[in-house]
């Protein structure tokens, strides 16, 4: 005979019915305060679990919250910006008994195909949507029935996004103050639009800012993998008169263009400097340390599910926008330019 404590253990311990307990469980909003404090509290004594397909069924909801990333799962899985924004989601859905679903691409070059399993059959109560699909593919998990928190860029849903502008405005800064003048940039890929476009207007107000001209000369773009990033500074350095530092607007691409100098004689940040963006843990341990701007992913992830949640209770947020802090973290990749330069 099992131990487990049941329903009707947790209404004696509690002091009440056991009809009370279940409208607890079952998030009933006419139990008054005291009686839920009571309630719950009975439930930590004995560790009571209640069935979450029972509270499914009771609810109407499969308390399940799919997550779209909409990106080929090899890079998905590698991304540690991805896999910490994914992870403080899950952490934040845990906490208020829910389940994670994951999605990544299933057809290569189609980002959508990342949200297709949610409109085929209903699985989940709503969505968190990582940016880089098109409002087209979101329009349609909207027109499916779906409360949708976008981790990112929307002109329409709600959304959560770091301050791209600010992040990049601060490395353009820090790199003006060494003395940079000559600054070359790797943006992203067009489905990032919104964000590169952000992080762009940063350097470029910087440089405002500072009464020097930006030039748009030494702009370059990948596709956030470190082979592009690489293919980007053999372009940049092969200018005619080549930048003395080069801002990725990712740390994947930033490892990119240190390999490219390394593996052309050029060394950071004695030639020319670095820098990234996302603060990945891989940032630390390249030698030199990239300098790169934090997102602070985790809370980015848990701040997207609580809003998401909050929407599936009936509580939208006070805007439909939220931008999160992003603090630059300077390391050795960044120096003064060489004499003369």
């Amino acid at each position: 005979m099992s131990d487990r404590p049941t329903l009707r253990t947790v209404a004696v311990r509690a002091g009440v019915s056991h009809q009370t307990v279940s409208r607890v469980v079952n998030g009933d909003p006419t139990v008054t305060d005291g009686v839920r404090e009571k309630v719950l509290k009975a439930m930590r004594l004995l560790d009571y679990r209640p069935s979450a397909g029972a509270r499914a069924l009771a609810s109407g909801r499969t308390e399940v919250v799919g997550v779209a990333v909409p990106h080929h799962p090899g890079f998905a899985f590698s991304n540690d910006h991805l896999v910490r924004l994914v992870g403080g989601a899950d952490r934040e859905l845990a906490a208020r008994g829910y389940g994670l679903l994951l999605s990544t691409r299933e057809v290569p070059g189609d980002a959508s195909s990342a949200y297709r399993r949610f409109t085929r059959r209903r699985e989940v109560d709503g969505l968190l949507v990582e940016a880089g699909a098109g409002d087209e593919a979101l329009s349609v998990l909207r027109s499916a029935g779906y409360p949708v928190v976008v981790i990112g860029y929307s002109d329409d849903l709600c959304c959560v996004h770091p301050d791209d502008e600010g992040g990049a405005y601060a490395v353009a800064q820090h790199l003006l103050a060494l003395g940079h003048r000559r600054i070359g940039v790797v943006g992203g890929p067009a489905e990032n639009r919104l964000a590169m476009a952000s992080r762009l207007r940063g350097v470029r107000r910087a440089f405002g800012d500072a009464r020097r001209e930006f030039s748009d000369d030494l702009v370059e773009y990948g596709d956030f993998t470190d082979g592009s990033g690489f293919a980007a500074a053999g372009r940049l350095m092969a200018r005619g008169k080549p930048p003395t530092a080069i801002f990725a607007f990712n740390d994947g691409m930033a490892f990119g263009v240190m390999r490219w100098l390394r593996e052309h004689g050029r060394g950071v940040p004695t030639d020319v400097s670095v820098v990234g963006f996302d603060d990945t843990a891989a940032a630390e341990l390249v030698d030199p340390p990239l300098t790169s701007v934090s997102l602070h992913s985790v809370e980015l992830g848990r701040r997207a599910a609580r809003i998401l949640l909050d929407l599936l209770d009936g509580r939208p947020p006070a805007q439909r926008e939220n931008v999160m802090p992003s603090t630059l973290k300077v390391r050795a990749s960044t120096a003064p330019p060489p004499e003369g330069a």
